[in-house]
Formats: structure tokens, C-alpha cells, sequence
């Protein structure tokens, strides 16, 4: 076995590093629901009829998963169905909701009644690293994630978003939540969950609300020219940027009748020498121009000439350059984004103050439900060439779990915007006559650099919605967004989305089990806790008793992936941000851990794909990257000195040895001491420690080696077990 290659102290060792030998043994511990009389140091005996196989291997299904449904290829018999204990499937369920192990008193709840597991689970969504996890998956599942900086450079042609390192992660970061936190936060007031193909209101920062009021007045067209609604409203207007006057009150600086009127205050004003020869000016001045403007207010300073007519270059900004203040980047509040009345104007991107506080954004470019969003139209550019086809293919598969694949047997009435050109190929018109028409409302809309669309040609083309049943006709971003919600297959599609989430692998969509959980989600009003609730205890997660979905594609026991495991490691240890995902915490200069955490596998999606890639099996990488991140975690929770310690992070002590081993069984590997696995762990690991020592390694050494045994047990890093 994989495992049993990489566990072997002859062949895997390290110079300098203590062995971790006991994971083998762990691993037999931790796969079967045996108990510990039938579990040795050299592997279990046959497993108890009602566990799992204990030969599963982290990342193995138990039975394969048909190809598209994240698992991995396996020539493995089809074995009879095992029914899952409640010490198995209750740890897996609130790691999946929480990332946190489970209670005794929480297993034993279940044991003694099944249906206390919705009651659980009633609870674990109250708490806030249910809001975490759940963050994740619609940051994912709403296509807002998998971006960078240079993926808005469409929409700030000819320039990049933002191109000072400090607040650059901060804008990205916050541009790939703020969908997430408008699902959730509409959950959590009751609206009915397909609320998130039409709403207009958005959490956003005061960050993400000068972005968003920025690329209003910065428009593009198709053709890539650009209209500056901030130049044309102030043509002889100069804005300056000095260091010597100190910093200036920011009302005086938005003040027509200051002197101070569009002075900014930037200390890197200081430091323009290195931007080439004779480049040291202040104050600096430019023209009025909305890109200069917004970099302003992010600490960058535009390329210039200088007084004697020398280029200077670019300058980035540091930290203390930014008008807006880290707070910009960390305060959400729900706000509403409508279109002006008629002579109002559009609300200034410059005004912060008054971002600060606002609740309502006035802008004339429409932005309604997920698939309007700065962050997914940055996920899916388009082109002169492609014109909104990838777009509104990959809105059509967030909402409806379905995409344009030429099978559709729904013929249009009439199909305005059909590419004429591929119309007249048989290869190609059975996908255009949907395509082409259903695209057409958003190229009536927006540029192909997602801004007003002020092309006539399309300006004035009404879409008609034509896909899997519905034909529609839609006048308005607005009709798009109400259509995609009322799709038949909505429900069932985001059943299946959150399938995928639970078990790495898609639920059968003639199940009657997942027929019934449709069903329960369409008469809860689409509430989304009612989903999760019945999904997460039903048998398609916890496998306690059989259903078709297990019959025809078995049980997957996949790896812990990335944001899985930073979570279980937050969660279950006390840290805020351990794995340096968060931008805001600063955590990525602190240890080694981002960076190893970058090179593992994590979930996401591809263009087309209705299917999200759920990398599931062990690998080499996955094994060495999880063993540096544990080893890396146990330096900061063994022995720490009390001067760093950290409140609200668990720490242990290598003169408390069994104390710490105990925990490590039930905090990292998720066993309660009533769990016939438990037993074994501690001796295993008790064993661990012992021959450490006596092979000379210090017991802060010999524990922090032990911690890290724990840490690699199957049930540490995998979805499943």
C-alpha cells in the first residue's frame, strides 16, 4: 500500500527528524470501525460487519465513482454494504459543517436516538465556523474564487485594478467573498436561497464599493475605447499629491471651496527619486482622470513627466500610502446598488467618507445576482470573438447545474443574436440556436469588457432565455436573473452541488433519497439550512443505512483538501488563520505554512465543467505537504514559551505527556475515548513517544514528533473516514 510505502522508517527518514513510524499503525487504527482487541500494531484483523474496510486507504473510494465525480480510478470488487457507526459519520458531519471533533455526549445522543443528528446539526450551523466553511463552498460554488489582480485588468483597461502590494491581496480577497456573504447573510434573515440569482443588494466593503463605483465611471467599450465619466465631469479640475504639508483632513480635501480641494496626502511623495532621474516633485500634479484618482486612493502614483520633461516611472505604493484605511477592506455591510433617477448622478468613487457609511450605491451599470459581479467577470472574460457565450454558459451551470452542450432538445421560436456564421454548421447550430439567443440580454448589456454596453447592435437586442425546457423572453438583466431562479432544475442542481460538498463525489439523481431531499428543499421556501440540515443527516452523507447512490457508486474516502484541513486546524486548535489563507490576518510571513499549504490540493471547478474538481487521492505530494504543515503546527502548540503564547490557542507541555496524547487522540484525530479506535491511538502514540526518547530524542522533540504522528492519521486528513 501507498500508506504502508510512506510510513516505513527504513525507507522514508529524514536526518535530523524523528521518525513517525506509529502513522502506519494509526492508519490500521483509524480505517475500521473495529474495536481494540481486534486492532495489533501490525494492522487490524478483519473489520466488524458494521465498519468500513479497514484495507481503505486515505483518497481509495471504497467502490469507484463513475469518471466526472472527483474519484479516483479503482479496479476494486464491488464489496456489500457497511453501514456507517454514529462515531463515524457524527465526526465526519461536523467536520464537514464546523471542522471541530466530536463530544462524546454528541455521539452518544446520536447512538441512543438517529434523529438527534438534525438537532446536532441545528447547532453546529450556529456557530461561527459553520459561517467559515460555509464562506468557502459558495465562494466556489458561485464561481467568485480562482482570480487574481490581473484577472479585472479587462475591466480597468488599459490598467490593472489595484498595483500596490499591500492592498492588492485585500481587494481580491474581498471581491471573492462578497458574494459568499450575501448568500449567507440572506440565509440567515430567512430569504429563500434562489434569492441569489436576482438580488441587487451585495455585502461589499467600503473598498469594494470605491471599486465598484469606479469601474462605473471608468467605461470601456467593445472596441476597447474608454469613456472617463469623472475626466468628462471635471475637464479643467488638477489633482495634487504632496508629502512636505503633512497629512490633510480628508473633508477639506473633498471640499470645491477648500484650497486643500483634491490635495491628497501621500508620504511616498518622498521616495519619487526612484522613479527616475529628476522625478523628485512635490507636490505632484495630474490632470483629472478617474484611473489616476483611484490610484490614489489605493497608495499608487501614475507614471508621469516631470517638470523638465524626464518619464517617471510607476510607483506602487507602500502600506502607509493608501487613502483607504485597512478597515476599508474588513467592514461588510449589506448595500444596495440601484440605478439613478432621473438627473441624479452616479455615486463618486472618491467620496469615502461617504462610502464609509452608505448603504446604497447609485450606478448605471446594472449589476444583479452572482453572475454579475466584479469577481465572476473576472473569472470569465470574454471577447469580441466569444461575446457573453462563456459567461452565460457558466451562469447556467452555477444556477442550474447544467451547461449548453449541444443535447438540449428545447427548440426557440426565434432566435435573436444567432451567430449566422456557425448557424450553417451542423456541428455547431445545436448548441448556438440556445446559446446565441440566451447570451444575448447580457451582450444587450454590457461591453465585452463588462461595462454599459453602447453598441446598437446589441443595445437593442432583447435576449430570449432558451435552456433545458424554458423559453423565455428577457428584457433586463433583472428577467435573467429571475428566470435562472425559477429553473426547474435549480433545486435539484444545488442539492447536488452541496452532494458534492459532503461526500466528494455526485449523489444520484434518480435516488429516491435525493428525490426526497429535493423535495424538502422546495417546500422549506428554498431555505438553505433546511438542506443542509436533511442532506447532512441523511444516509447519502452518513451512509448509516443503504441507498441507491451507495449501491451504484460506493463510498469515496478522500483526502483532506485545503480548506478542509486549514479549517480542522483552526477550529480544533484555537488558531485564527494557521494556513495564511486570510489576506487580512498577515499570517503568510509568519511560517512556512502558506506556503507549503499552496502546493496542495484544493477544491475548484473548469470552464464548462458542471462538475467541480475535487482532487481525492493521496499522493506523494499530499503526504510530504501535510506531514511539513504538521510539523510546522506542532513547533507552535509544543512547549511554547509563555511569551508567545497565543489566547485562545491550545498548547501542551512535554512534562504532561499523557495529557497531551489523550487530547491529540481526540482533539486532532477526532476519536472519543468510547470509540473502539481510541484505546489503540493512545497506546500507539504513548509508544511513539516512549521510543523517542529512549532513542534520544528531548521530550519536547519526542511530542511535537508524536503530535505530528496524530496529525497524519486517516482520520486528521481525510473527508469520509
Amino acid at each position: 500500500m501507498v500508506l504502508e510505502l510512506l510510513h516505513d522508517t527504513n525507507v522514508f527518514r529524514i536526518p535530523g527528524r524523528v521518525p513517525h513510524g506509529s502513522v502506519l499503525a494509526l492508519a490500521f487504527a483509524c480505517q475500521a470501525c473495529t474495536s481494540a482487541a481486534e486492532t495489533t500494531l501490525d494492522g487490524p484483523a478483519a473489520p466488524e460487519a458494521t465498519g468500513r474496510d479497514a484495507a481503505a486507504e486515505v483518497g481509495t473510494p471504497v467502490r469507484t465513482p463513475p469518471d466526472g465525480g472527483g474519484g479516483e480510478a479503482s479496479s476494486e470488487a464491488s464489496v456489500a454494504f457497511q453501514p456507517e457507526p454514529p462515531a463515524v459519520y457524527v465526526a465526519k458531519v461536523k467536520n464537514l459543517l464546523v471542522g471541530l471533533p466530536p463530544t462524546q455526549a454528541e455521539i452518544a445522543a446520536v447512538e441512543a436516538d438517529p434523529t438527534q443528528l438534525k438537532s446536532l446539526i441545528d447547532g453546529w450551523m450556529a456557530l461561527p465556523q459553520y459561517t467559515e466553511k460555509m464562506m468557502t463552498f459558495f465562494e466556489l460554488a458561485f464561481q467568485q474564487t480562482q482570480i487574481a489582480s490581473v484577472d479585472f485588468a479587462d475591466q480597468a483597461f488599459p490598467r490593472q485594478i489595484d498595483v500596490n502590494g499591500t492592498t492588492t491581496p485585500l481587494l481580491v480577497q474581498s471581491a471573492v467573498e462578497s458574494f459568499a456573504r450575501t448568500v449567507l447573510a440572506m440565509a440567515s434573515s430567512g430569504q429563500p436561497f434562489n434569492s441569489a440569482m436576482t438580488t441587487q443588494s451585495f455585502m461589499l466593503t467600503p473598498a469594494l464599493m470605491e471599486m465598484y463605483a469606479f469601474l462605473d465611471a471608468w467605461q470601456v467599450d467593445d472596441a476597447g475605447t474608454v469613456t472617463d465619466r469623472f475626466k468628462v465631469a471635471n475637464p479643467k479640475l488638477t489633482l495634487s499629491v504632496e508629502a512636505t504639508q503633512g497629512p490633510i483632513p480628508i473633508a477639506q480635501t473633498l471640499d470645491p471651496q477648500s484650497p486643500n480641494y483634491m490635495v491628497w496626502y501621500d508620504p511616498d511623495v518622498a521616495n519619487l527619486a526612484s522613479t527616475g532621474p529628476g522625478c523628485a516633485q512635490d507636490p505632484v500634479v495630474y490632470p483629472a482622470a478617474g484611473d489616476t484618482l483611484h490610484y490614489i486612493l489605493t497608495g499608487a502614483l501614475l507614471a508621469r513627466k516631470s517638470p523638465t520633461n524626464a518619464m517617471c516611472g510607476q510607483l506602487g505604493g507602500t502600506a502607509s500610502a493608501p487613502q483607504l484605511t485597512p478597515a476599508d477592506y474588513t467592514n461588510w455591510k449589506m448595500v444596495t446598488i440601484r440605478p439613478p433617477a432621473q438627473g441624479e448622478s452616479p455615486t463618486a468613487f472618491y467620496d469615502l467618507p461617504t462610502l464609509r457609511t452608505a448603504t446604497e450605491l447609485v450606478l448605471v451599470t446594472p449589476r444583479v445576482g452572482f453572475f454579475s459581479t466584479p469577481a465572476f467577470f473576472a473569472n470569465w472574460q470574454t471577447n469580441t470573438s466569444n461575446q457573453m457565450r462563456v459567461t452565460i454558459n457558466q451562469a447556467l451551470i452555477v444556477a442550474t447545474g447544467a451547461a449548453v452542450d449541444g443535447t438540449d432538445p428545447t427548440i426557440p421560436a426565434s432566435t435573436p443574436g444567432l451567430d449566422l456564421e456557425h448557424a450553417t454548421l451542423p456541428a455547431c447550430v445545436f448548441c448556438h440556436r440556445t446559446l446565441d439567443p440566451t447570451r444575448s440580454i447580457l451582450a444587450a448589456t454590457y461591453s465585452w469588457n463588462y461595462h454599459q454596453q453602447d453598441e446598437a447592435t446589441y443595445s437593442g437586442q432583447d435576449g430570449l432565455f432558451v435552456f433545458q425546457g424554458v423559453t423565455k423572453a428577457v428584457s433586463s438583466v433583472a428577467d435573467l436573473g429571475a428566470t435562472l431562479a425559477t429553473h426547474p432544475l435549480m433545486p435539484s442542481a444545488w442539492v447536488q452541488k452541496l452532494c458534492y460538498y459532503a461526500n466528494s463525489s455526485p449523489c444520484e439523481t434518480n435516488d429516491p433519497e435525493f428525490q426526497r431531499i429535493v423535495g424538502v428543499f422546495q417546500s422549506s421556501t428554498l431555505s438553505w439550512n433546511a438542506l443542509v440540515r436533511e442532506l447532512l443527516s441523511s444516509p447519502l452523507t452518513t451512509h448509516a443505512t443503504p441507498t441507491q447512490t451507495a449501491s451504484d457508486l460506493g463510498e469515496v474516502i478522500a483526502v483532506s483538501r485545503r480548506d478542509h484541513l486549514c479549517a480542522a486546524l483552526n477550529a480544533r486548535l484555537g488558531f485564527t488563520d494557521v494556513c495564511g489563507l486570510d489576506a487580512t490576518t498577515k499570517m503568510q510571513a509568519k511560517t512556512a505554512i502558506p506556503e507549503i499549504v499552496s502546493g496542495l490540493p484544493s477544491d475548484g471547478y473548469g470552464r464548462g465543467a458542471i462538475a467541480p474538481v475535487l482532487p481525492n487521492a493521496s499522493t506523494l505530494f499530499y503526504r510530504a505537504g501535510t506531514e511539513n504543515i504538521c510539523e510546522a503546527v506542532a513547533a507552535l502548540v509544543i512547549d511554547v514559551p509563555t511569551k508567545e503564547q497565543v489566547a485562545g490557542i491550545t498548547t501542551w507541555s512535554s512534562t504532561q505527556s499523557a495529557a497531551a496524547i489523550a487530547d491529540f487522540v481526540q482533539i486532532l484525530m477526532a476519536l472519543t475515548p468510547s470509540d473502539s479506535r481510541s484505546a489503540p491511538a493512545v497506546q500507539i502514540l504513548t509508544s511513539h513517544f516512549t521510543a523517542a526518547v529512549q532513542s534520544g530524542a528531548s521530550a519536547s522533540n519526542a511530542l511535537k514528533s508524536t503530535f505530528t504522528a496524530a496529525c497524519l492519521a486517516p482520520s486528521s486528513i481525510s473527508i469520509g473516514l
